[in-house]
């Protein structure tokens, strides 16, 4: 029950409770779609003439230098239309949003201008500002650019991505990282709403469109749907998982209560003798079962806040409003329901059982057919239940040992990492940046046991990079998307990347700012053999062909980890730290051991300049895939946990099944029939229980491995050896069980039977 209330909070808080945004039931989140954006007014213009959106409003995210923030941090700020707070229906508690013509037109994120104010978040202005009432007016240094602080956001609200600052956008053709929230004209459907967005997104962004894969395809959700994300489906999976964990911890109880039940058949009938009558004794059992009910559920109640506050750990709520609670009346009302739903459901097979009943005859009460039937089809269920869990979490297993496996054409071991960011520094002029990385390189390398050095905008699937194109050689586009990767002279030989032809950059070619790419090997396959893609010409909308000097083996850069074999293309990077700049350095020994004295060399060169995110590849890595190998773990410990409860419904089923029928054991035994015969034929009958539950279970692994495969990348239904094997594992389980449960019978006194009898 605790499991139960644990995981409908987490749904609770992504999909049930309203946002807190006003009508946010007329929300939109549109992904991959670009609105015109080549200045203000055309975004503007695009978003009134719209026939199906009431208003849109565009952001970008990233990350940023902020004033008064520790040393090596960073703070998550958004640029946004400045209509941004007035599409979600939300003011600030301090000063006012953006005024109509505070965004401007622009690159990047704009030069000090009209755009130069801000909203702070609610938390921000704590920290930074002591909560200080007049706040409005005053300054704060974002990338050493000034800005002046119009407002305060209302406590809770972070969106876009957890962000503690707002500022007006700056608009230019070249910018193509915009995300756009919309609301939905009063009476238009989602239905239409999203035929109409089929439609101009065909239009104005056919190369999406086209795309095959379905993660760069626009598309159009409610905001909720999109806010919940991957976390709605491990919730939906997870919620399945425990609920059928409770259906078997049930049927045990269930199959317990029958034995109880049986066990004071003499009680009942003397009670029915002076005169209780059927309906009054049901009262008193369903009675017992809603007290037995009561007490679980409040004891769950503790393992409910413990998971509530993992699952914050592990996979927190996308807007700080969204917090995982098991204090709201929904998720009570839930938690009471299952609660009496499981006592009914308890309470109702003893309940029926009490027409078998008699007074003088309730010693063989619990020994009919039709008892030990019903017991022996509530463990079959029990078994039909582990089934599906064990196929799951073999399902998942698996799709993560594909997912670890994958050669992404890159090793992590002995890789350390370390960011920079020379945005606000005097190192931000373009002539000025390359120096700076090429001196902190060189200090590096004359490191002991440092064995390469490179740096780069972006690591693999770890932060998003330019997603462009489609890309072409020799003026024929690719049939899909490309990415491009900015990065300086022996990266490649650092990330350990294997150039199957040609050659990687030159420290000279970074330098005189070449025209040359290396592109990776399913790119080249597009076009041809990859070998043939060498020296031709590398097409990239709205710069000069560059040509390819070579052709690497995988290094796979797609955001997703579940996604493999994406088109990647590297050139030198002219101005490196316009982005997310990475220092990428290759030691012996543990990369552990050299995070603290590769960071102090870095800073050794300008102390001035950020340094954050000083970890392994290997961290970042396991960082990158923390929540499917939760996902994995979970799901192992809900079957292993069924698996547990399925094995002692066995036995209990065994062993009650040896007490009752220890009269019929005497009489086989005075007939010829030796113990191990006696417990051979328990084994059987045990088995064939057993048998009656795997089968249907089986069929229902396969549903449910299509199901998960809808939810979790990867995921596909396990096939029929993989069945076999756990119909195996499952019966040799139960046949230690159950053999072990049928130990008594060799004890028993053939006398001590008769005399009884």
């Amino acid at each position: 029950m605790g499991a139960n209330t644990g995981v409908f909070s987490v749904l609770n808080a992504l999909l049930l409770r309203s946002l807190p945004f006003r009508e946010p039931h007329r929300l939109a989140l549109i992904r991959q779609f670009i609105p015109p954006h080549g200045s203000a007014k055309e975004f503007h213009d695009w978003r009134q003439q719209s026939a199906y959106l009431a208003d849109a409003a565009v952001f970008e995210e990233n990350d940023v230098n902020l004033g008064g923030m520790r040393v090596g941090s960073r703070a998550h700020v958004a640029q946004t239309s400045w209509n941004f707070f007035s599409v979600l229906g939300t003011q600030p508690v301090l000063g006012s949003g953006f005024a109509a013509d505070e965004d401007v037109d622009g690159t990047g994120w704009g030069l000090p201008g009209r755009n130069a104010v801000a909203v702070i978040g609610y938390g921000l202005w704590q920290q930074l500002f002591g909560g200080d009432p007049k706040v409005v007016g005053a300054t704060i240094r974002m990338d050493g650019m000034p800005l002046t602080v119009v407002g305060v956001a209302p406590s809770g609200f972070d969106y876009p991505g957890k962000a503690v600052l707002w500022k007006p956008a700056a608009f230019s053709p070249g910018n193509n990282g915009w995300g756009t929230v919309a609301r939905l004209k009063p009476g238009i459907p989602w239905p239409q709403a999203r035929a109409a967005f089929a439609v101009e997104s065909e239009r104005l962004s056919p190369n999406r469109t086209e795309s095959t894969n379905s993660t760069l395809r626009p598309s159009m959700t409610s905001l909720q749907d999109g806010l919940a994300g991957p976390v709605k489906n491990a919730s939906l999976m997870f919620m399945g998982a425990v609920v059928l964990v409770l259906l078997i911890a049930c049927t045990n109880v269930a199959n317990l209560l029958l034995a109880r039940t049986a066990d004071r058949a003499a009680e009942l009938s003397i009670r029915s003798a002076l005169g209780a009558s059927r309906a009054r004794l049901a009262r008193q059992l369903l009675t017992e079962c809603l007290l037995l009910s009561v007490v679980a559920t409040l004891a769950g109640l503790l393992i409910a806040y413990w998971i509530t506050s993992l699952a914050a750990e592990v996979e927190p709520p996308p807007l700080g409003a969204q917090s995982y609670s098991i204090l709201d009346g929904r998720v009570l009302a839930f938690t009471l329901m299952v609660s009496v739903v499981s006592a009914l459901g308890l309470g109702v097979l003893p309940s029926l059982s009490l027409g078998r009943f008699q007074v003088f005859r309730s010693q063989s009460s619990g020994r009919t057919r039709g008892s030990r039937l019903v017991r022996q089809s509530l463990v079959a269920a029990q078994v039909m239940l582990t089934m599906v869990l064990l196929a799951s979490s073999a399902c998942l297993g698996r799709a993560f040992i594909h997912l670890m496996r994958i050669n992404r054409g890159y090793e992590v071991q002995g890789i350390v990492t370390v960011g920079v960011s020379l945005d606000g520094t005097s190192h931000q002029l373009d002539k000025r940046q390359l120096p700076y990385f090429e001196e902190v390189l060189d200090r590096i390398r004359e490191l002991p046991g440092v064995r390469a050095a490179s740096a780069t905008e972006f690591l693999p699937l770890y932060a998003s990079a330019f997603v462009g194109g489609p890309f072409g050689i020799d003026g024929r586009l690719a049939k899909h998307n490309s990415t491009l990767i900015p990065v300086l002279s022996g990266y490649f030989q650092t990330m350990g990347g294997r150039i199957l032809y040609g050659r990687e950059f030159t420290a000279a070619e970074v330098r005189s700012g070449a025209k040359v790419a290396v592109v990776n090997e399913r790119f080249a396959a597009g076009f041809g053999a990859p070998r043939d893609a060498l020296n031709h010409e590398l097409t990239i909308e709205g710069d000069t062909p560059r040509k390819i000097v070579g052709v690497v083996e995988g290094m796979e850069y797609e955001t997703d980890p579940t996604t493999a074999n994406g088109n990647e293309v590297f050139i030198p990077s002219e101005t490196p730290g316009s982005f997310f700049s990475t220092f990428v350095v290759r030691v012996d020994g543990r990369a552990e051991d050299r995070l603290a004295v590769i960071r102090d060399t870095i800073r050794s060169v300008d102390p001035q300049i950020p340094v954050f995110e000083v970890k392994t590849m290997e961290q970042r890595m396991n960082q990158v895939f923390a929540n499917p190998k939760f996902y994995r773990t979970a799901m192992w410990t809900f079957a292993g946990f069924a698996l547990l409860l399925a094995v002692i419904g066995i036995y209990a089923l065994v062993s009650y099944a040896v007490v009752q029928r220890t009269q019929e054991m005497g009489v086989r035994m005075a007939l010829g029939r030796t113990p191990g015969q006696l417990r051979g034929l328990m084994l059987r009958q045990g088995l064939l229980t057993v048998a009656a539950g795997a089968v249907p279970g089986v069929a229902g692994a396969q549903l449910t491995g299509r199901f998960l495969g809808s939810l979790v990348d990867g995921a596909k239904p396990v096939g029929l050896a993989v069945s076999a094997g756990l119909l195996v594992f499952l019966a040799l389980v139960a046949s230690a069980g159950i053999w072990s449960a049928t130990r008594p019978i060799a004890k028993l006194d053939i006398n001590a039977i008769l005399r009884c009898e």
